[in-house]
């Protein structure tokens, strides 16, 4: 797999996310509006990351890029997370958590086979996946509780 195709499966990946915070919007809005902007702000976050990741495959940044069969190896179970369909908003976190355990992990691996700009973009989106799955937490607490 060449670096564009695996780009591809992370955006929609990321697209997933956003879809899942937009449901989470949704959910809230009927059980938990104190819970409706925190969705938001999260479905925002993911829609930027995905826009990230479309300007590096439309400005050829990753052209021409191949991965080592290895890497390749590593990354392959995180880019095959199917459509969700939770039937609550609890369903939906957990859910979120997870992908967003996959992008962490995802994205932590690719500032380390990659180098110099793409190296910093991908441990920044690392580093915002884990803030996202820690707020899930967060939310998950106060409806939990």
């Amino acid at each position: 797999m060449d670096a564009g195709e695996l780009i591809k499966k992370i955006i929609w990946q990321e697209n997933e996310l956003y879809n899942l915070y937009k449901l989470g919007e949704t959910f809230a809005l009927f059980e938990r509006p104190d819970l409706r902007d925190d969705f938001a702000q999260l479905a925002e976050e993911e829609l930027r990351h995905r826009k990230t990741l479309e300007g590096l495959l439309s400005e050829g940044t990753i052209e021409g890029l191949l991965l080592d069969y290895m890497d390749e190896l590593e990354l392959e179970p995180m880019v095959h997370d199917e459509r969700a369909h939770p039937d609550s908003l609890e369903e939906l976190i957990v859910e979120a958590l997870i992908r967003e355990k996959h992008a962490y992990e995802l994205y932590t691996k690719l500032s380390h086979i990659l180098e110099g700009s793409l190296s910093q973009i991908f441990r920044m989106m690392a580093g915002e996946e884990l803030k996202h799955a820690y707020r899930l937490r967060l939310i998950y607490e106060k409806i939990d509780g």
